[in-house]
């Protein structure tokens, strides 16, 4: 279920678990102070019927730190074999952000 363009909660190994798309950001629709910005209700949109329509979803984690200071994993969500965090770029609903090595492996493919 997509909580927001950049921040899905999934099953994972059995688990609720909250993640945090590496390397995107996209338009606020939750946040307590910057509200909902422009774009942000159509990436969220994006971003839940990719997830929710996928018969299959991958959580692929990079080589740097798993999860975030609020606990959320930091990782490339693949919905049918489709990477969310490249599809969300390339139809101009997020940009490249939060690039912090080790965790870059797939910014060239992002840009």
């Amino acid at each position: 279920k997509a909580i927001d363009g950049d921040t899905v909660k999934l099953m994972y190994k059995g688990q609720p678990m909250t993640f945090r798309l590496l390397l995107v950001d996209t338009p606020e629709t939750k946040h307590p102070k910057k509200g909902v910005e422009k774009y942000g209700p159509e990436a969220s949109t994006f971003t839940k019927k990719m997830v929710e329509n996928a018969n299959k979803i991958e959580v692929e984690f990079d080589k740097g730190q798993r999860t975030d200071k609020y606990g959320r994993g930091l990782a490339y969500i693949y919905a049918d074999g489709k990477m969310v965090n490249e599809a969300l770029v390339r139809q101009g609903l997020a940009k490249v952000a939060y690039v912090y090595k080790p965790n870059n492996t797939h910014e060239q493919l992002l840009r």
